[in-house]
């Protein structure tokens, strides 16, 4: 097992080797990192552009964090900064706590251990003082929850049926990244759709690795007590009830969260309603199970959507979602699934275009 602490060594070695680089190169400009070479797909392990910032470099980048909050939750604050003239970045910042710190480093050691073009990008962090502070990719088109459950508030159009898929099958291939191409295996322990970032083009990032675990320690963790002051894994209506029961988080976990945020695109209904109270898998599931598709699918795709391709998705979260471990697929096989049968979402990303529509 690889814990925590040798994780960060061999990823913060392989960043102040970088940062050696760079600085034997003769940048101008060391504030962020290049962009790394090549294409989609894993990077080779142990290409890791993040680097160490300063707190007056963190005070600099956000004008003394008087710039835009574009993120705000009950531990942490993002604002939006302006990393050099011509890029602009997304600085989180902690809320002071020694639990929250434990978190801060927990995030940061998983992120710098990561590449993939679908997970976010770490450009650097700081853990000068008690708040700790990541620094990431700027996604200008907020989050999949904001946009799938608010674009009527925002006067913006309905997130079509094509780039609905084409998220599912990125987010897919980002979990079929940490659970297959990790060694140990990544645990991301909390797929909900506020963490699936969108970017100019409305790809997707995954991102938010907080309760992120690494390797054997994932398989074992006890489950938390609000007594004992330590969050629970995962998020209303995404987490995995077997967890909740056990304590044992695995991949399967993931999956079945992944197996929600399916369930999302499909019906354009929020994982827990606000106003029942109600979770989106006891509400849509058993009109999925008996047939009843067409009651659940988003209304305002209107007939703008693949009947086949919706119904293949929707029995795939049911698979996602059941009790059973062993009945869950992996993320492979998910990935797999997607891309067989599915074509609008190749659509969405450059390939032969579908030509079913709802009748």
């Amino acid at each position: 097992m690889l814990d925590g602490c040798g994780l960060f060594a061999l990823a913060r070695c392989c960043c102040v080797r970088g940062e050696r680089e760079r600085e034997e190169g003769g940048r101008n400009d060391a504030r962020v990192a290049d962009e790394p070479g090549g294409g989609g797909g894993a990077a080779s392990v142990g290409v890791v552009a993040a680097r160490r910032f300063e707190w007056a470099e963190i005070e600099s980048v956000t004008g003394g964090f008087s710039s835009r909050v574009i993120g705000q939750g009950g531990f942490s604050t993002v604002y939006l900064a302006s990393l050099t003239s011509s890029r602009l970045g997304a600085v989180k910042v902690q809320r002071s706590s020694e639990r929250l710190h434990r978190a801060f480093c927990q995030e940061r050691d998983v992120l710098l251990w990561l590449r993939h073009p679908h997970v976010v990008r770490l450009l650097g962090y700081c853990d000068e003082r008690d708040e700790g502070v990541l620094v990431f990719e700027y996604a200008p088109n907020g989050d999949l929850h904001e946009r799938l459950h608010r674009s009527g508030e925002k006067n913006r159009a309905v997130l079509p049926w094509a780039r609905r898929m084409a998220i599912a099958f990125q987010v897919a291939m980002a979990l079929e990244y940490l659970h297959e191409s990790r060694d140990p295996a990544v645990i991301h322990g909390d797929i909900k759709a506020s963490n699936v970032l969108l970017d100019a083009n409305h790809d997707a990032k995954l991102c938010d690795f907080g309760f992120a675990h690494v390797g054997f320690s994932a398989a074992v963790r006890p489950p938390a007590t609000r007594a004992s002051g330590r969050p629970v894994m995962g998020s209303p209506g995404y987490a995995d009830p077997h967890f909740l029961r056990s304590g044992v988080a695995t991949k399967k976990s993931d999956v079945y969260s992944f197996g929600v945020l399916l369930l999302e695109l499909v019906t354009g209904r929020e994982a827990i309603c606000a106003e029942t109270g109600c979770r989106l898998t006891a509400t849509v599931g058993p009109s999925i199970s008996d047939g009843n598709l067409a009651d659940v699918v988003d209304r305002r795709l209107g007939d703008e959507y693949d009947i086949e391709e919706a119904a293949t998705v929707a029995a795939l979260a049911l698979r996602c979602i059941s009790d059973g471990l062993g009945l869950r697929p992996s993320m492979a096989e998910v990935v797999r699934e997607l891309q067989e049968k599915t074509t609008a979402l190749i659509s969405a990303v450059g390939s032969k275009p579908s030509d079913k529509k709802v009748s």
